[in-house]
């Protein structure tokens, strides 16, 4: 409803009766769509930030519904019974779209589920309902199809972004320029935090608050790399934590996806760690060019080599890319990249380095800064316009604050870039906020104000007067190490994040469930997922630094208690690991309570900590953690109440894993498999070395056996020997049997023996077939067999000889038996996958 003027319009949501009035920032009359502004207090309050996308593929079995919620004719409705005025009622209608329909007119073809106007004309009042695919709006909704009863015409999105002046009005009050994402891919990809008051969404690189400096010719080598002629391929990209991977990542999207000219456009983006799903065969189906990008990659080997080999198979789409992002090559892109190469994907020739220095090519320290403060000044100020603060935030953000922790930056080392920007931040919030300036160091101003956050955030959740920030910030430090895939695993971190943070004061009942639920929501609202896990994290470096708070206020023992605790999954102790690993590159100090944590449990502990390290970490970081657990595990060796077979096992495999670190050898037969890492990321080694992932999705491993020289040429003599018998003796019958016109008939018995001894030696060989009757009656129906060939010679046997019935058989069973011997050590067996040890701890 316009009001006089023509300035602004009267509106109102779907959950109000009154109209309330907003201000238009933004029109076209060419595309009939405006753009307004209203209070969000009286419009819209609750509603969660509005994501801009696209669909860019088209794969029937995962086409995603779509909606809208309009006031189109057929449901105006009686006020009241008996009632002269009417009222017009919400009708969401329900759809999917084919991308492909659209193709030629631009505009997407909705196709109606369920019940339809009889009249076509009863479709209007829903012109203009955006339309959204898994939350994300992609278009508007234009018109009705004539032609076509259940059809809907929708305008994309793109039409908005592609028109003057949209794009820089919504920049303008958001503080965020919209940019298109894969809708229908949202299942399977990361999505950028929702805008926050906290430092960890103001650092995170998703929410692209500062601009990308320098590595203007790093992003042109990788969108050449993207723009290359082959339908998939990998490229892994390695630096230092904070010099900007992820920013990068976001500048190349940025530049494929805002294409000039008639080109087509990329879209893509990060590949959720949780995916709702891992149909990853959608991937292969897209319409557009797709740039994936995997954060850590070294930590999510399985999930890479999972969507590669979707990727491989058949592939009808446009090209993709996927860039692995990691702070170190180390053996984990050899291992992976001869795996992939096994699988024919990609010519994989393509390997980047960001180091701190390119973070900072043609930008001074001082200029990096001082855009920096402008940016987070103007970031936050909006976030304040759109209703993010309360009333304890105070106003005085600006962009010139006094420099208190980028004093003397100008002259600071080449560090990296994030530095810079966290002594940006922490100016801007100290003169905000004059109790964070008391603080000493700028990383202890971030965490204050993310303190303040995380407590408003609980205030609105939890009875008044039991908000405790010391647990909050423990909690919040077990959420960041354990993290949490579904909801037990999320109730699972808060219980030993509970009772670690209270061990000593002599709780004598179990916490309740109703307060640790709680406690349980208040992480979730704080720091929600991006992907389909249960929460998300505060984000690196203040997880680290946090980390490092927590496990000094607990005297060294929280890093200890917490993974020892009897509630955490394999996986969350395996990812407390790896996230410990990874924090202590830059926070050496917290290695100790880890290597503490193993030596106390090593029978839990002590393989998956040596697996995580091992596939992880670079050769030299991994030899100075086997040191690390080494002597943690002398030292706790020498407690009396310790079992001295126990840690004789975990001193032997320490001081064996240490030994074939250092000499570059394979650890996989010592310490097992990891659990982000099986067998088959290894390189190919010889024939004589343990187990090997027959595939990707295969429950199965492949074994071959170590056996010496000896015994390999004795065994495949014997079995070679038995082949040339199995042979010799149908053809013996051939040659010396008279049977008329069909004598050629018995020479194909010389070909059924072989085949059926190369079957069985093939099939109990190479698999674990159990106990079935199967086994035992294949193999004596094979010798039986090879019997009677023999049998027919009885003509020609010496009388002094044994009886043919007894000889036959005593020389085929040992030679089935080590021809089907000699099958599994070239050839391999299959077994049931599990992770092969050195020796099982001691019970």
């Amino acid at each position: 409803m316009a009001l006089p003027g023509g300035d602004s319009v009267a509106v109102r949501d779907t959950a109000s009766a009154g109209f309330t009035e907003a201000a238009v920032v933004w029109e076209s009359t060419e595309l009939d769509a405006v753009l307004l502004k209203a209070d969000r207090a009286l419009v819209g309050a609750g509603m969660g930030v509005v994501r801009w996308g696209e669909l860019v593929c088209d794969y029937p079995g995962r086409r995603p519904v779509c909606s809208m919620t309009g006031f189109p004719k057929a449901m105006r409705r009686r006020a009241a019974a008996r009632s002269e005025q009417y009222v017009d009622d919400l009708k969401t209608v329900e759809g999917t779209i084919a991308p492909h329909t659209g193709s030629r007119s631009k505009l997407y073809a909705l196709e109606v589920d369920g019940a339809v106007p009889t009249d076509v004309k009863n479709w209007q009042g829903l012109s203009g309902a955006g339309v959204f695919c898994n939350g994300v709006l992609i278009g508007l909704a234009r018109l009705v199809d004539r032609q076509w009863d259940r059809i809907l015409m929708v305008l994309p999105l793109s039409h908005l972004l592609a028109a003057d002046g949209f794009t820089a009005a919504v920049a303008a009050h958001t503080g965020m320029s919209p940019r298109l994402q894969p809708a229908d891919l949202r299942p399977l990809m990361d999505t950028s935090p929702d805008p926050t008051l906290s430092s960890t969404y103001l650092l995170d690189p998703h929410s692209q608050v500062t601009e990308l400096t320098g590595v203007s010719e790093l992003v042109q080598r990788i969108e050449q790399w993207c723009k290359g002629t082959d339908r998939v391929d990998v490229a892994a990209v390695t630096g230092l934590g904070g010099t900007g991977k992820s920013r990068l990542v976001t500048e190349v999207l940025h530049r494929l996806t805002t294409t000039p000219g008639n080109q087509r456009p990329w879209s893509g983006g990060f590949l959720a760690d949780h995916p709702r799903h891992t149909d990853y065969q959608v991937l292969a189906a897209a319409s557009y060019p797709l740039l994936l990008a995997v954060d850590l990659a070294e930590t999510r080997l399985p999930q890479i080599r999972d969507l590669m080999a979707a990727l491989a198979g058949s592939h009808d789409g446009a090209p993709v890319r996927v860039l692995l992002l990691a702070r170190a090559h180390g053996t984990w892109w050899r291992a992976l990249r001869g795996h992939l190469r096994t699988r024919n994907v990609g010519p994989l020739r393509h390997a980047f380095t960001l180091t701190s220095d390119e973070a900072l090519d043609g930008h001074s320290p001082e200029s990096i800064y001082v855009e920096a403060k402008v940016a987070f000044a103007r970031r936050i100020r909006l976030l304040q316009q759109a209703g993010h603060g309360d009333d304890t935030w105070p106003d005085r953000v600006v962009a010139d604050a006094p420099r208190l922790y980028g004093a003397g930056i100008e002259h600071a080392a080449r560090q990296p870039v994030i530095y810079h920007h966290i002594a940006a931040l922490a100016d801007v919030l100290a003169h905000a906020n004059p109790e964070f300036a008391l603080k000493d160091h700028p990383m202890e101003v971030l965490l204050a104000n993310e303190v303040e956050y995380v407590r408003r955030v609980a205030e609105a959740r939890l009875p008044e007067g039991t908000v405790d920030d010391k647990l909050l910030r423990t909690l919040v430090t077990a959420q960041f190490l354990a993290g949490a895939r579904t909801a037990q695993d999320g109730r699972a971190a808060v219980r030993a994040g509970f009772d670690v943070h209270h061990r000593g004061y002599g709780i004598t009942a179990p916490p309740d469930a109703r307060q640790l639920a709680a406690l349980d929501d208040v992480l979730t609202a704080a720091y929600p997922a991006t992907d389909g896990a249960h929460w998300g994290a505060v984000g690196e470096p203040l997880a680290g630094a946090w980390l490092a708070e927590v496990e000094t206020d607990s005297s060294e023992e929280f890093i200890e208690s917490f993974l020892q605790h009897d509630s955490l999954a394999t996986e969350q102790r395996h990812q407390t690991l790896s996230t410990v690993a990874r924090t202590a590159q830059d926070q050496p100090g917290l290695a100790a309570g880890a290597h503490r944590a193993v030596a106390a449990a090593p029978e839990r502990l002590l393989l998956l900590a040596a697996q995580t390290i091992t596939a992880e970490l670079g050769t030299d970081l991994a030899r100075q953690w086997l040191t690390g657990l080494e002597h943690a595990v002398t030292e706790r060796a020498a407690h009396p109440d310790a079992d001295p077979e126990t840690y004789e096992w975990a001193t032997s495999l320490l001081s064996e894993a240490q030994e074939r670190t250092a000499t570059g050898r394979d650890l996989e037969d010592l310490i097992g498999a990891p659990l982000n890492q099986e067998a088959g990321d290894r390189e190919q080694p010889d024939t004589e070395t343990g187990a090997h992932a027959l595939s990707v999705d295969s429950p199965f491993v492949l074994v071959k056996p170590r056996v010496s020289w000896l015994t390999r040429t004795v065994i495949t003599f014997l079995a070679l020997c038995h082949l040339v018998l199995v042979a010799a003796v149908p053809s013996g019958v051939a040659l010396t049997t008279d049977i008329g016109d069909d004598d050629w008939a018995l020479w194909f018995f010389v070909a059924i023996n072989v085949f059926m001894h190369l079957t069985v030696a093939s099939a109990f060989g190479g698999r674990q077939l159990g106990t079935i009757a199967l086994s035992w009656i294949v193999p004596l129906f094979t010798i039986g067999m090879t019997t009677l060939s023999g049998l027919m010679l009885d003509e020609r046997w010496p009388s002094n000889w044994p009886p043919p019935w007894l000889v036959w058989p005593v020389l085929f069973a040992p030679g089935l038996a080590a021809l089907t011997y000699a099958w599994r050590i070239w050839l391999g067996q299959l077994q049931t996958r599990r992770p092969a040890t050195f020796e099982d701890p001691p019970e």
